[in-house]
């Protein structure tokens, strides 16, 4: 399989994973409450609603960034983009059950929380899984040194502890896991070492260890 039809299938996921969460954002029709109260009493799906679109916004960018530097993709590969997938589309499952267990406020608020980080953490694992295998078949155009394979993984890394955090947090604070969450997708919207000129070590020069593909 070439990457383009790849990425084809895997666009038309994100689309889809997308498009279920707008599906969940109602609020109750005209009854024994204003709009502005049934409108406050759904700001957590408002809120969760919004770290899902961005996460899933950015995972997409990063995904197509990352495919772009593939000089070619083996079955393996094929497969965890698959488990990547899957995440995604547990994504909206994720939003709705925090958003429906949220205003509970008891345990199965925080179990919901859990669930909700659990999600993006396993989203996280799968793309570092990806990055991680193209590096060790040599599947990226670009040939990346030990140092800077080292740091890409690192920086890939860094989100898995903060959705850990988020599912310890989920079980004091779902307020807390939820803005931990937010703040993982901000970084990788701005954690991203796209490839801007070849490697060193195909120049001969161990040079800058930065030139890497996108994080996720």
């Amino acid at each position: 399989m070439d990457s383009d039809r790849l990425e084809a299938f895997s666009d038309g996921v994100f689309a889809v994973a997308i498009t279920l969460l707008a599906l969940d954002l109602v609020v109750p029709g005209p009854g024994n409450f204003s709009l502005a109260h049934n409108l406050h009493e759904h700001v957590p799906s408002f809120a969760a609603f919004g770290v899902s679109f961005l996460t899933i916004g950015i995972i997409w960018v990063n995904h197509h960034t990352l495919f772009k530097n593939f000089a070619r993709i083996d079955r393996a590969l094929l497969f965890i983009n698959l488990l990547l997938l899957f995440f995604v589309v547990c994504i909206p499952f994720a939003t709705s059950t925090f958003a429906a267990y949220f205003l509970h406020r008891h345990f199965d608020a925080s179990v919901a929380t859990a669930i909700y980080a659990g999600v993006f953490e396993g989203m996280s694992l799968s793309f570092g899984l990806l990055f991680w295998w193209s590096i060790r078949r040599q599947h990226l155009k670009i040939a990346l040194t030990p140092m800077a394979a080292r740091g890409a993984m690192i920086r890939f890394g860094i989100g898995n502890f903060g959705y850990i955090a988020a599912i310890g947090v989920a079980f004091i604070s779902p307020e807390a896991a939820l803005a931990i969450c937010g703040l993982v997708a901000v970084y990788y919207m701005f954690e991203q070492t796209p490839a801007r000129k070849p490697a060193p070590s195909a120049q001969g020069d161990p040079g800058n260890p930065d030139d890497t593909p996108a994080a996720v």
